[in-house]
């Protein structure tokens, strides 16, 4: 049974501003937001801002690797950089699968993959957020499978279409809208506010939300007994960065910190690249924390915006995956504009 309810103008707000901020981020030469001028500190906000690249997320000739990381638990792992994975878990009844990928070609993969493996009814579909990369394969299941996903995942979805989801995501697919044809909006079945849990048989799975990170809405899907989890975009993957991107950089530090106390993880499975640690988290966090640093000690010598974030790169203490650097850098000056916003307001 889906569980529903009038979303709080708070929670509306977020989402709001979330989706002001993703088109931004997610368009191919995208500027930072800010007036002509000068803030009431005197710094200039009218130089030429970078270029932002759009994570490249389209589906078209991705393949998905079936990697077994424990006893009936499988991560599904794009062949390309930053396209999507997914997985599923099986027990001695059913299994569970996360997330659905772009499209039917990909949610069809993902069947297949299961398939491949075993005969138990897909019984769950867990949906990470709200994001089509993530959910819009949903209408390839079966109706027998009850797709889960937290209530703001399924918020957000009920009150967009599919169309607009595809053309905020435009510059993610270059701009290729051929990849959603045939795609129906599929929604939850049932949703949870921060906690869900399933016997699949000799196995259980939890899902959980502990607060907004790079998107208002990432679930997290975790196998107790094997100590895996799957992240969606909360945590990348091996040589990534974080994106602040639906809050603040001290929301998004508050939200890992539940995630480190709640669950005691060995593998990630991210939402986009390689397969990562558990120790990824304690990295997120540092980096969150240099961040804010940075951002409060260019705003006490006064620094333009532009001035502190134009040529930045990624500290090397952080390292990055060769073929993400150009994303990241791109990633890491969006992060150290939301910082340094943080720390202007603060300052005044």
């Amino acid at each position: 049974m889906i569980t529903r309810r009038v979303p709080s103008f708070a929670r509306r707000l977020d989402e709001v501003r979330y989706l002001a901020f993703l088109g931004a981020f997610l368009m191919a030469g995208a500027v930072l937001l800010g007036s002509p001028g000068q803030t009431a500190t005197g710094r200039s906000s009218a130089s030429p801002p970078p270029v932002y690249p759009p994570p490249p997320l389209n589906p078209t000739g991705v393949v998905l690797e079936t990697r077994a990381l424990s006893e009936g638990v499988y991560a599904l792992l794009s062949n390309t950089p930053f396209a999507d994975n997914e997985g599923f878990i099986v027990g001695r009844d059913a299994v569970l699968v996360v997330d659905s990928g772009f499209n039917g070609r990909i949610g069809q993969q993902i069947l297949d993959s299961v398939r491949r493996v075993t005969d138990k009814p897909i019984r769950y579909l867990v949906n990470t957020n709200a994001f089509g990369d993530h959910n819009f394969g949903n209408y390839v299941f079966p109706a027998t499978t009850k797709i889960v996903s937290s209530r703001r995942t399924f918020d957000s979805l009920r009150n967009t279409t599919k169309t607009e989801i595809a053309t905020r995501m435009a510059a993610t697919v270059d701009n290729d809208l051929s990849v959603f044809d045939g795609v129906t909006l599929r929604l939850a079945d049932e949703t949870f506010d921060e906690h869900w849990s399933v016997d699949l048989g000799g196995r259980r799975v939890e899902a959980h939300f502990f607060g907004p990170g790079m998107s208002p809405n990432d679930t997290v899907v975790y196998v107790p007994d094997a100590q895996i989890a799957w992240t969606a975009n909360l945590i990348f993957g091996a040589g990534t960065i974080p994106w602040v991107q639906s809050s603040g950089v001290a929301t998004y530090r508050a939200t890992l910190e539940r995630l480190a106390r709640a669950l005691e993880i060995k593998t990630i499975v991210p939402g986009h690249g390689a397969l990562t640690g558990g120790g990824t988290i304690e990295t997120y966090l540092r980096y969150l924390d240099a961040i804010k640093a940075m951002a409060e000690q260019a705003v006490a010598n006064r620094l333009s915006v532009d001035e502190f974030i134009s040529t930045a790169t990624v500290p090397s203490s952080f390292q990055i995956a060769p073929s993400l650097v150009p994303l990241m850098t791109g990633a890491h000056r969006r992060n150290l504009e939301r910082a340094y916003r943080d720390a202007d307001v603060r300052e005044r």
